[in-house]
């Protein structure tokens, strides 16, 4: 079994999403809700969100043919890591919302899933999995580095955000996008 889909998932996506605004939104609802439900309502909404992202991924895998997708998904890739690196950052701001008595999860699975659609981490997993063609590996890879992620979000995200500049999780995140898209790229025309 070739877990590379699954490996490129986990990494994509665990390097991408620090200091993502999932991150900042997370860590914020998480001091107001209790953890476990801020974890558990954020986990569920990008679950929801990747298996989106699966779906459309693996009807692309199968119109499209597999050198044509990794041409335009590393070309996809290199771009959002150029903007990335190059655009300037915008300040994220979560507004104080109000969910009722299901606060923490209803109001987390909400923010969180309305953040996650369209944000270069579904269209990460779109990629993968039209490029790969093994929709349930970068699921499985890409829920492993969320879970991960966003426990730490939950559990020390206060902490990470005012030690690691955002300078330097910009760079990273820019830099594994461009590495991704260099990799897809030089596999189809291999």
């Amino acid at each position: 079994m070739d877990l590379a889909p699954l490996i490129s998932a986990f990494i994509l996506i665990a390097l991408t999403e620090i200091g993502d605004k999932t991150m900042i939104a997370v860590i914020t609802l998480s001091s107001k809700h209790s953890r476990q439900s801020v974890f558990i309502g954020a986990m569920l909404a990008l679950g929801t969100v990747s298996v989106i992202g699966i779906l459309i991924g693996d009807a692309l895998f199968e119109i499209i043919s597999r050198e044509i997708i990794e041409i335009v998904a590393g070309a996809l890739f290199i771009l959002a890591g150029i903007l990335i690196l190059l655009l300037p950052e915008k300040e994220e701001k979560i507004e104080k919302v109000k969910f009722g008595r299901t606060g923490g999860l209803l109001g987390t699975f909400i923010i969180v899933t309305l953040m996650e659609l369209g944000d270069k981490t579904q269209l990460s997993i779109i990629a993968l999995s039209a490029e790969s063609g093994a929709g349930l590996l970068v699921f499985i890879g890409a829920m492993a580095a969320f879970a991960l992620i966003t426990l730490i979000e939950v559990f020390f995200g206060g902490e990470i955000g005012h030690r690691v500049d955002r300078k330097y999780i910009k760079i990273t995140s820019g830099a594994v996008f461009l590495i991704f898209g260099f990799i897809f790229i030089i596999q189809a025309l291999i």
